[in-house]
């Protein structure tokens, strides 16, 4: 075979091996989880240092009975006094989706789980240490005691507390007591 062949070769393959994990483990291609970004500040007069400001929003249920996410969640909390988490809340729902603002230096791979332990922090629902969802502060993960849907516009997700957060998604986690 001439080297062109081998070339076209070589690339007719890779682009089959592409579309093969494509198609059959398509979370390769998810972005990694910047989990310290619940550490993140805002502190007051920020300005224009942070490029980054988007609204996803989100609705949590236990058992049919909405959670809510109160008001001013992240802001003015030990550790960022006078200031903001860069997941944070302004007005909470008590009906309806609660818009989450997400401000930060750059663009970051913002995870669901990243606000459950800011919101944590205010004596609310948060994460067990490895990472799982803590909503009624048990301890314990949730998985061992609800089955948990998670939706994201509308459409069932797996990615859970590792979902990475996009401008005007709207999330709904709806945990069912075993």
């Amino acid at each position: 075979m001439s080297l062109e062949q081998w070339l076209l070769a070589g690339a007719a393959a890779t682009t089959v091996a592409f579309f093969a994990v494509a198609i059959y483990s398509p979370s390769t291609f998810d972005p990694d989880p910047d989990w310290s970004v619940s550490e993140g500040c805002l502190s007051e007069g920020h300005g224009s240092a942070f490029s980054e400001h988007y609204h996803p929003s989100l609705k949590v249920t236990m058992d049919g009975q909405q959670l809510q996410i109160p008001g001013n969640t992240g802001i003015d909390q030990t550790g960022c006094l006078e200031g903001m988490r860069w997941i944070h809340v302004h007005t909470s729902s008590d009906s309806g989706y609660t818009t989450l603002h997400i401000e930060t230096p750059g663009k970051l791979n913002v995870p669901l789980g990243a606000f459950f332990q800011v919101w944590d922090r205010e004596g609310g629902p948060g994460l067990t240490d490895d990472r799982n969802f803590d909503i009624d502060g048990s301890g314990v993960s949730d998985w061992d005691e609800y089955d948990i849907t998670m939706l994201v516009n509308g459409d069932e997700n797996t990615k859970y507390e590792s979902f990475v957060m996009e401008d005007l998604d709207q999330i709904e986690l709806i945990f069912t007591s075993k």
